[in-house]
């Protein structure tokens, strides 16, 4: 018998198993299946991870993905500069960018000029609406301060969020519309979030006018 006094039993929201999405979604997989076994990426979530991260550095400039387990997602060979990118669905109740067991080394990293982070807003699996990037080292300076309160013991995991709002009010980031008017991204944005409601639209910059993440 479950015990009455945890509260986790009495979450989620339960629906009936349904099997129609069983079967199209098994479909789907198995398309999915003879592309990784075309290109040696068996494990399905680092197959997703790469593919997404791939996608995001084409559009910002980068040509090398890194396929191993450490260090950043991608790099120029033009100029060395490196790419961490994180991932968040438009579905989200917030759109932010999250760093799991992040390290002091990690944190440090964070404060060099050539270190840029992106966060990807996806609609769906494939659908990706605008991507935040940019550059500063004051990222570097929140995230050693985070991982130095869990290393004196007052949480049990180094994991740290920043909020799309707090990249592009407060760290300066801009915003690279995909495949949608930066009309049509500012008002998503500000339907998402009153924090966007005086936001420069300088700030969103449109694919087509897009130089680079350093430009």
């Amino acid at each position: 018998m479950l015990d009455q006094n945890l509260s986790i039993f009495t979450k989620g929201n339960f629906e009936k198993i349904n099997n129609n999405f069983m079967t199209e979604g098994v479909e789907v997989l198995r398309e999915v299946k003879v592309v990784q076994e075309k290109y040696g990426k068996n494990d399905t979530d680092t197959f997703i991870n790469e593919l997404r991260d791939s996608i995001v550095g084409h559009y910002l400039g980068f040509d090398l993905i890194n396929v191993g387990k450490h260090g950043f997602d991608c790099k120029s060979t033009t100029n060395g500069i490196l790419l961490e990118v994180k991932a968040a669905s438009f579905d989200a109740s917030s759109w932010g960018a999250t760093f799991n067991d992040t390290t002091l080394e990690k944190a440090e990293a964070f404060k060099d000029r050539k270190v840029y982070l992106a966060l990807a807003v996806w609609k769906d699996a494939s659908d990706l609406l605008f991507i935040c990037y940019g550059q500063n080292r004051g990222i570097g300076d929140f995230l050693e301060k985070k991982v130095r309160w869990f290393k004196s013991g007052h949480t049990v995991r180094s994991t740290q969020s920043l909020n799309l709002s707090t990249l592009v009010n407060i760290f300066n980031f801009k915003i690279l519309t995909i495949n949608k008017s930066r009309a049509e991204i500012l008002n998503l944005l500000r339907m998402k979030n009153r924090a966007f409601f005086g936001l420069n639209p300088n700030k969103i910059v449109e694919l087509q006018d897009f130089n680079g993440v350093d430009a």
